[in-house]
């Protein structure tokens, strides 16, 4: 507890239920005394197939844990480590929105969560048109809806859900940028390297000596507001 307080790890992968019930319940109240939507450490659950640990899975779920791993399931070392990368992304990814004010709380129920899929899987939606149809609307009235939200136009947010993912896939040092423009959906990694220059004034050869995690939460934060001097109507595609 006193590591995810303190900011001393990136993750925290939790099995509350060792020990049995009683122990799982008071592990999962302190928990819930340390964690915030704006908390900096993903947590992933990592329980076994018991009674005892799939009621914790609900709780862990309502307490933000953005993965849960099952024990001699999809623990592989190659599973854990992309299982990681994704929870830190997402985490980031929620402190991003969080900077920006919670924007996506005015969104149509079917809109909000197409974007937090875009953030969380951005693997899953590689053009607006995919954006689009996971919204249940028109490339057109989506970028009203978020216009109205104060948002930046639906391209731009997803060029920072990729780089929000790209970011992490570099950062941890063992995907090169080929690998990850291949695994986001950039045409090439000459595209990834400009999607985060753009973004950040970083280039992709200074993550992470030197861009911090928080100064990109911060430069993606003001990229996802509208521009209130921009234009308020769009061009459609």
């Amino acid at each position: 507890m006193s590591h995810i307080v303190h900011r001393q790890c990136d993750v925290a992968i939790v099995d509350p239920c060792a020990g049995g019930e009683q122990l799982a319940l008071t592990r999962l109240n302190d928990l819930a005394g340390v964690t915030t939507p704006a908390s900096t450490v993903a947590i992933v659950g990592y329980v076994s197939v018991t009674a005892t640990a799939m009621r914790a899975v609900q709780s862990l779920v309502r307490l933000g844990a953005s993965e849960i791993l099952i024990r001699g399931v999809d623990d592989s070392a190659e599973g854990l480590a992309t299982t990681i990368r994704r929870a830190v992304a997402a985490r980031v990814a929620s402190r991003i929105m969080h900077s920006a004010g919670n924007p996506f709380a005015t969104l149509p129920a079917t809109v909000a969560g197409a974007l937090e899929m875009m953030f969380n899987r951005p693997e899953q939606l590689r053009s607006v048109g995919d954006l689009a149809a996971a919204a249940r609307t028109t490339r057109r009235s989506l970028d009203r809806w978020l216009a109205r939200a104060g948002l930046s136009p639906a391209r731009t947010l997803l060029s920072c859900a990729r780089a929000n993912a790209a970011f992490h896939l570099l950062a941890a040092g063992r995907v090169r940028r080929a690998q990850a423009a291949a695994l986001l959906g950039y045409a090439s990694p000459r595209s990834l390297a400009r999607d985060l220059h753009s973004l950040t004034g970083y280039r992709a050869s200074a993550i992470p000596a030197k861009l911090s995690r928080d100064a990109f939460v911060e430069a993606l934060g003001r990229r996802l507001m509208r521009s209130p001097d921009g234009p308020r109507v769009v061009a459609s595609y």
